[in-house]
C-alpha cells in the first residue's frame, strides 16, 4: 500500500492538496500543517507512522528542505520511504498519479521534470512546430 503525506509550514500542505484534488489525484492524502495550533510536530509525525505497515510505500512531500516539518521526518526515511522537499503542483501531481512502484530513480526523474517546469516566462521562448495553426 502506497501512503502519501503532505507536510509543510501552516497551511500550504491543505491547499496543495485541495489543488491535487482538483486536478484530478485520486490517491488518498495525508496532511500535515505544521504550527497551526499547539499540536507538537513531532506528534503529529509519529501518529502518522504508528498506522504505517513497516512494508508499505510512503511518498512524503515537504515545503523547504532543511526546514523544521522536512527535518521531523527525516529520521523516517528507509527503503520503503521517500522524502522529497521544495515540492511543486506539477511533481507532486506526477509522483501521486504514478502508477508505479516508488524508486529513488523514478522520483529523481520526476523531480528533474518539475525542474524544468520552472520558467521565467519572461525570458522563455517556446519551441514553435511550423505545422500549428
Amino acid at each position: 500500500m502506497r501512503h502519501v503525506i503532505l507536510a509543510s509550514h501552516h497551511r500550504f500542505a491543505e491547499g496543495l492538496r485541495d489543488t491535487l484534488d482538483f486536478l484530478g489525484n485520486k490517491q488518498p492524502l495525508e496532511v500535515v500543517c505544521a504550527y497551526v495550533d499547539s499540536t507538537p510536530l513531532d506528534k503529529q509525525v509519529r501518529e502518522i507512522f504508528s498506522a504505517i505497515a513497516p512494508e508499505d510505500e510512503v511518498l512524503i512531500l515537504t515545503d523547504i528542505l532543511q526546514g523544521s516539518v522536512n527535518q521531523a521526518f527525516a529520521p523516517f526515511i528507509g527503503p520503503h520511504v521517500f522524502l522529497v522537499a521544495g515540492i511543486n503542483v506539477p511533481t507532486a501531481l506526477e509522483l501521486c498519479l504514478s502508477p508505479e512502484e516508488l524508486s529513488i530513480q523514478g522520483i529523481e526523474d520526476v523531480l528533474e521534470m518539475g525542474r524544468r517546469s520552472m520558467q521565467l516566462v519572461n525570458t522563455f521562448a517556446p519551441a514553435v512546430d511550423e505545422d500549428d495553426e
